[in-house]
């Protein structure tokens, strides 16, 4: 049913679906779009609740982090498909590929931007070279955070996405 339903009204209606990479990475990239809402849609809700004024904040990081999910997790999950695809156990393979795929997306969304804009500020001479490495080392401590706060629900969703990717392509 899961194929079915997605070759006639989902992701298995876009270009080069059928094909195990491109597959891979579309799946991913929905995990990584419904992880993203339900997680920005979550903190939201708790913020409307407490009303303690971060509730347009909260909306905007939803908004900003989006951008950089999708991308991440359609690369990364493309790649990892592309490469590494066993031939047995695939629904494992495919649960670890998905929790990969979280956990570099987690990655991205916490180092990304803020490795940026060092970067940007080195070029325009804003900042030294060696600011930046400083700079750079204290944003270790952003991806344990973004493991704490969204991690206990991304990577569990990622790993859900790619089994049951894997799954919905073996029962086809």
């Amino acid at each position: 049913m899961g194929r079915n339903l997605c070759k006639r009204f989902g992701p298995g209606r876009l270009p080069y679906a059928s094909r195990r990479d491109i597959g891979g990475g579309i799946a991913m990239a929905a995990t990584g779009l419904l992880a993203t809402v339900v997680w920005f849609a979550g903190a939201w809700a708790i913020a409307a609740k407490t009303g303690n004024g971060t509730l347009g904040f909260t909306f905007g990081m939803g908004l900003f982090f989006l951008p950089l999910v999708l991308p991440t997790s359609f690369v990364v999950g493309t790649l990892l498909w592309r490469k590494l695809y066993p031939e047995e156990n695939r629904e494992l393979y495919g649960a670890v590929f998905g929790a990969m795929t979280a956990l570099a997306s987690l990655a991205v969304g916490s180092l990304g931007p803020a490795l940026f804009l060092a970067i940007s500020n080195v070029n325009s001479g804003a900042m030294p070279v060696s600011e930046a490495a400083g700079f750079a080392l204290l944003l270790i401590p952003s991806f344990v955070f973004a493991l704490v706060a969204a991690g206990w629900f991304v990577i569990p969703l990622g790993a859900f996405g790619g089994w049951y990717h894997e799954r919905a392509k073996a029962t086809a």
